[in-house]
């Protein structure tokens, strides 16, 4: 059969095209993919090096996915590189902690649901954007919005996927051999596989006692070593941190001066561990908790041995030619610290422009001022203005002051709007689920957090003075209760309960926590905002702390 000459050539030449950009498309791919794997070898190496202290390395590895998605945008490999860039700054978020990094981080993660739908990174790239804005960025409404994509994304997959073909039967060697390291190990990061990250350090130190609190960027697993003293060299503490890494911002020592805690040194003891070493002069206990939401671990350290330097005993406090009631006791109630609870960023549970950690103050320097007067001891404030103090802060100002009683004071919320009342607490396993609700209030922590407290206790409670502390909230109720009904109707008692506050965790000496009052009802509300209440409130706890006083001298006698 004849064909003409020109239907040949027309045929050849659609060929020859169609053949050329099969090549170019296929030589693209096989570009891109080595692209990418020399990307990966490059990251490899940045990982186990020194660089990684040094923001300016982080961005140049990102710089070279994001080369990889702006010359190969079309092809299969685009999606991983710009998951990689997105990956990379969330973990660079872990040692800078700057915001900046999480929004980079989501605006890669944004790109790729919306671009590259279809491809396997996007619904990856959704669940890590989803838990930035949960955990992270403390956005639980966008959280929420993202997480009604998961469905859209399916549909449009199926509206433009071929249908399934039937595959022969692989052996599962073979099957991870073929798997891409996108989807195989989408949950690590060759820069980083560690837990955590040790951001600072922060200590608070006197003679006798010194607290040291690591912030860690999420949990991590901890192990304490003891050196004791030999050949002439003193004590050592040390605890180890797995999996973690160190800050590239924090410096490696910390010399502290009039402490028995002489330095604290810290580095990469070895890729997933980091060593915390305590140089001490003298060690009597110590303690190790970790705390949640920030995530922290607090190092108490005790030393009991009297200091070499001569102590000066301070002359009696003499109030209208009598010694003060402290002094004549004889029961060394010379300090109390008082504690307004919040402060600052913190403004506590509010309503419209009352804020608690303003009521809470006021009502303190009031109660600071009729302890004076009553018992003549002196009184510490924790904070005497508008200032954001750690709640584990809180703690070590009142073991360094060497303080006989602790008194943090607080107002209460609760979704109940007829919920009223005025109750006290001590450190215990709660004792109910409204006490474990006021817990989380006064934490800012989550209930999670609060069932890891409650086993946390089980360890912590062996030392604390528990049936001192249940003595003190008795008094405190009973008088405060009684001052406040003498003025206003409708005051409810609701007790003296128990609950695992943090800020009582640690405290060496008698501590409680007041709730005055619910900012939540309205009746209670109007009482918060009148200085005659918070007179009342003060009047009732000094009462209180008077009548613990007397009971402790009548238990002491023969």
């Amino acid at each position: 059969m004849f064909v003409p000459v020109k239907k040949i050539t027309f045929l050849f030449l659609f060929l020859a095209f169609f053949s050329q950009c099969f090549f170019v498309d296929s030589v693209q791919a096989t570009s891109a993919e080595k692209a990418f794997q020399l990307a990966e070898k490059e990251l490899n190496r940045f990982a186990h090096s020194r660089k990684i202290k040094y923001r300016r390395y982080w961005i140049e590895i990102i710089n070279r996915y994001r080369q990889i998605y702006l010359r190969y945008p079309e092809s299969a490999v685009a999606p991983r590189a710009l998951y990689r860039c997105g990956r990379l700054y969330e973990e660079l978020y872990g040692y800078s902690g700057k915001t900046y990094d999480l929004k980079r981080a989501l605006s890669y993660y944004r790109l790729i649901w919306e671009k590259y739908p279809r491809s396997p990174q996007a619904k990856l790239a959704l669940q890590r954007a989803i838990s930035i804005y949960e955990k992270k960025l403390k956005d639980p409404v966008k959280a929420l919005s993202l997480k009604k994509k998961p469905k859209k994304l399916t549909d449009r997959r199926k509206k433009h996927s071929p249908p399934k073909k039937i595959a022969p039967k692989t052996s599962t060697a073979t099957n991870n051999q073929t798997k891409t390291p996108a989807t195989s190990n989408h949950h690590k990061l060759l820069a980083v596989e560690v837990g955590g990250t040790v951001k600072q350090i922060r200590q608070w130190s006197g003679e006798n006692y010194s607290r040291v609190v690591l912030d860690l960027s999420k949990p991590v697993k901890y192990k304490a070593h003891v050196l004791k003293a030999h050949a002439g060299k003193p004590p050592r503490l040390y605890v180890d941190l797995k999996p973690a890494k160190i800050s590239p911002y924090t410096k490696p020592e910390i010399p502290i001066k009039d402490s028995f805690l002489k330095q604290i040194r810290f580095g990469q003891y070895r890729k997933d561990t980091v060593r915390v070493v305590l140089d001490l002069t003298s060690l009597t206990d110590y303690r190790i908790f970790f705390l949640n939401e920030p995530a922290r671990l607090v190092i108490d350290l005790y030393n009991n041995k009297k200091p070499q330097k001569e102590t000066v005993v301070a002359t009696p406090k003499i109030i209208n030619g009598d010694l003060s009631l402290a002094q004549q006791l004889g029961l060394g109630i010379r300090r109390i610290v008082i504690d307004p609870g919040h402060g600052g960023k913190d403004p506590g549970c509010r309503y419209g422009r009352l804020k608690e950690k303003y009521i809470s103050l006021e009502v303190s320097k009031r109660l600071a001022q009729k302890l004076k007067s009553r018992l003549g001891c002196e009184v510490v404030l924790t904070r005497t203005r508008d200032k954001f103090i750690p709640l584990e802060e809180r703690t070590a100002i009142a073991n360094l002051k060497n303080a006989d009683l602790f008194i943090s004071i607080h107002v209460n919320s609760s979704p109940n709007r007829r919920a009223y009342g005025l109750e006290t607490y001590y450190l215990n396993f709660a004792s109910d689920e409204e006490a474990m609700r006021t817990a989380a209030l006064e934490n800012a922590a989550s209930s999670h957090s609060l069932s890891e407290l409650q086993d946390l206790l089980k360890n912590i409670l062996l030392n604390t003075k528990l049936e001192e502390s249940r003595r003190l909230a008795q008094a405190v109720q009973k008088n405060m209760v009684g001052g406040v009904r003498k003025r206003y109707r409708y005051v409810k008692n609701r007790g003296v309960r128990t609950a695992p506050f943090i800020v009582l965790i640690g405290t060496r000496m008698p501590a409680v926590l007041v709730e005055i009052g619910f900012i939540s009802n309205r009746y209670e509300r109007a009482r918060l905002k009148s200085p005659t209440y918070w007179n009342l409130i003060a009047e009732g706890i000094a009462k209180g702390i008077e009548e613990y006083v007397h009971s402790i001298k009548l238990t002491s006698l023969p």
